[in-house]
This record gives structure tokens, C-alpha cells and sequence, in this order.
């Protein structure tokens, strides 16, 4: 007859409880791994989110390429080859146009700023993933029909307009009138410094006759983990297309590319010190295992005599294992959330929240060790002879 669950438990508990320098230590050993898995995981969270922080600060990850011929014609990538370009690259998600022009100010009213003006292809939002927060967006007639219509960041709307609505407002930039039609959120961007930014349409830009810097193109990637593929094989694309020409490809995300392979190296480090740290709990979870084991075979008999069975008698054993497992794990997962805590907050501000997945993997690890360490020795428990057993001193 099997024993009721709660004798079960409180059997297990005697057992830990009577050997709690035993158990203590093995408890330990498994809060020293299941620590350094819960560090691990905290720190990789944290990294991903300060890397997503960085990226929503900024236009979606892209590349840009750049050419100069040796000898003869400059090359130019015109409608047909970025057509190309596209179908002959899977990682390429969109193909969009930005120049850069020559308008540095612009004013409303009394109000007067530097400025970066910079015309702008239909599907520049889909590249760069910027919203537009009031009004509308460039549309194909405003194009055709060279309208002298503009859109401005938030932060070039806050310094001409002051709190006021920008839209259908007129202001001036570079002698020339434009309306407003829609405001765009700011992002970030190192490439130019400024006051805010004023986007107009291609075919008006291209009627400022000599006021075009450069010309280029915004190559958006899928995510930002295959931005190295994508610049390899725009690279390896315009290389084959222009034999003669020189490549470089700039990006956007270089330095957040950077930040992912430093992740992925200290990640593979941490990762390791808890797998050392989880076999070494685990040993000393099969030391416990084996010495209570051999402590008490009379116990084992006796509870195979009144009718226990094997897996009964196994599971005992394994259930004292994970009952220390489950406990050293909690407290290393609360220990390592408390000091994540104090870390991101006191020591270095970074993001943090608590992360019930995170828990919920280092909790796993705890459970999975415990059994897997206590398994073959509480087998060999159902092993032992009932009746060499009972004769056991």
C-alpha cells in the first residue's frame, strides 16, 4: 500500500532536515548554479533591451552604398538595378531615396532655425519605420505635380511653432514657401546635427537647380541581426555590377552590431560558468542522493516489505533531490533579481524588469538537475535486496 502524499512530504523533509549540513551544502550548490543561470539570463534581457532602446531611438536598420569609379562614368544605381538589387537579396526588406539639400533655415513668423532639409522617396516611412503623428505623408499627386509642400520632425515643429498646431501652416526655407502637411516623430541620427528636420518632395527638390549635395539610397534589412549579410551581399552585388568601381557600405547600426557580438561573447562565457556551476550542484545532489541511499536500507526494505513499490520507493529519493533543487533555485532567483535590482538602479542605470520567463528557465534548470542528478542513484535504491535489506545493521 502506497504512503499518502503528505507522509510522503514530510518523510522527505525528516530526511533533509536530520543531515541539514548535508543539505545545506548541496542546496547551495545549486543556488551557485542556478545564480550564475539567473545572471546570465538578467544580463542578457538587460543588453537586448538597451540595444532595442537604441534602435527605436534611431530609423530601422539599414545600409547604404556608396560608389566611385576609377576611371570613366561615375556608376549610378537607378531604378532597374535596385529592382535587381532587391530580387537578388532576400534579406532586403525595402529600397527608398534620400538627398540631402542645400536648405539650412527656415522660418515662421518670427520664429527662425537651422534646419536639415532633405527630399524623400514615397517609401522612405517603410524604410525607416518613422510614424507620422499629425497630418499626412508625401502622396504620388504632391509628386507629379511638384506641390511645394513639406513635413517637419516634432523637433523642428516645437522650435518654429511653439505648442501650435504646424499644420497647413506656410514657412519659409531657402527663399521658398512651403505648406506643411503632416509632423513626423525625431529620430535620432549622427549622420547630421540640427535644429530639426524638414523633408520635401523629390520632383520639387530636383527644380532647386544645384541644390542637391548627394543623392543615395536607404537598403532597409529585415531586423538588425542581418545587417552583416546584407552588407556582404549589397557589397558582393554592385562589386559584380561594377567591376571597375569602388564600394564602401555604410550603415546605421554599426555600433549596435558592435554591442550584439560583445553580448553574444560575454553570453557564451556567463553560460558556461553556469553549466560548471550547475554540474557541480548536481554532484553534490548525487552524493546526497548515494549517501542517503546507503544510510538508510533497512528504511528501504522495511518500506518494501509492508508492499512500497519501486517507483515508489525511486521516488521518494528524487523528490528529496528536487524539494533542495526547487529551494536553492528560488532563493538564487530572488537573490539575483535583488541584486539586478540595486545593480540597474544604484550601481549603473540601465532597464530592468523582472522576467517571469527568466525565472522560469532558471527555476526549469534547478528542477531538471535535481532529477537528472538523483535519477540513477534513487534506480539503484528500488535495486537493493528486501531481504539483505532487513538484515542490515
Amino acid at each position: 500500500m502506497g504512503l499518502p502524499l503528505s507522509d510522503l512530504l514530510f518523510m522527505t523533509w525528516r530526511s533533509i532536515s536530520s543531515q541539514w549540513l548535508r543539505s545545506s551544502l548541496t542546496t547551495f550548490g545549486v543556488f551557485m548554479g542556478v545564480g550564475a543561470v539567473s545572471a546570465t539570463l538578467n544580463i542578457q534581457t538587460i543588453t537586448r533591451e538597451q540595444i532595442d532602446l537604441k534602435l527605436a531611438a534611431r530609423d530601422k536598420p539599414y545600409v547604404t552604398p556608396y560608389m566611385w569609379s576609377r576611371e570613366g562614368p561615375q556608376p549610378e544605381i537607378d531604378v532597374e538595378l535596385q529592382r535587381s538589387l532587391k530580387d537578388s537579396i532576400p534579406e532586403i526588406r525595402t529600397i527608398s531615396s534620400i538627398s540631402q539639400v542645400s536648405i539650412d533655415n527656415a522660418q515662421y513668423e518670427n520664429q527662425e532655425t537651422e534646419v536639415n532639409t532633405r527630399s524623400v522617396s514615397l517609401n522612405y516611412l517603410e524604410t525607416t519605420g518613422r510614424r507620422v503623428l499629425q497630418g499626412r505623408f508625401f502622396d504620388p499627386a504632391d509628386v507629379e505635380q511638384y506641390r511645394p509642400v513639406a513635413l517637419v520632425d516634432t523637433q523642428l515643429a516645437e522650435t518654429l511653432f511653439q505648442g501650435e498646431s504646424a499644420l497647413n501652416k506656410a514657412i519659409y526655407a531657402g527663399g521658398n514657401r512651403f505648406v506643411i502637411i503632416g509632423m513626423i516623430e525625431s529620430k535620432s541620427n549622427s549622420e547630421w546635427e540640427s535644429s530639426g528636420e524638414l523633408w520635401i518632395t523629390e520632383t520639387f527638390a530636383s527644380v532647386l537647380a544645384g541644390r542637391y549635395s548627394f543623392d543615395r539610397l536607404h537598403i532597409s534589412a529585415h531586423s538588425l541581426t542581418q545587417i552583416g549579410t546584407l552588407t556582404e551581399a549589397v557589397e558582393t552585388f554592385l562589386l559584380e555590377s561594377y567591376p571597375q568601381a569602388d564600394v564602401y557600405i555604410g550603415s546605421n547600426a554599426e555600433d549596435l552590431l558592435e554591442e550584439l557580438e560583445v553580448q553574444k561573447i560575454s553570453s557564451a562565457a556567463l553560460t558556461a560558468v553556469g553549466i560548471i556551476a550547475l554540474i557541480i550542484g548536481g554532484v553534490g545532489i548525487a552524493n546526497i542522493t548515494v549517501a542517503a541511499v546507503l544510510e538508510r536500507t533497512k528504511e528501504i526494505g522495511i518500506r518494501r516489505a509492508i508492499g512500497a513499490s519501486k517507483l515508489e520507493v525511486m521516488g521518494q529519493f528524487i523528490l528529496e533531490a528536487v524539494v533542495l533543487s526547487v529551494l536553492g533555485g528560488a532563493i538564487a532567483v530572488a537573490a539575483i533579481h535583488g541584486l539586478t535590482r540595486v545593480a540597474t538602479t544604484v550601481v549603473v542605470q540601465a532597464p530592468y524588469r523582472f522576467s517571469y520567463r527568466n525565472a522560469a528557465l532558471s527555476m526549469g534548470a534547478a528542477v531538471v538537475v535535481g532529477v537528472g542528478a538523483s535519477f540513477i542513484p534513487a534506480v539503484r535504491a528500488t535495486q537493493i535486496d528486501i531481504v539483505k535489506a532487513l538484515r542490515s545493521d
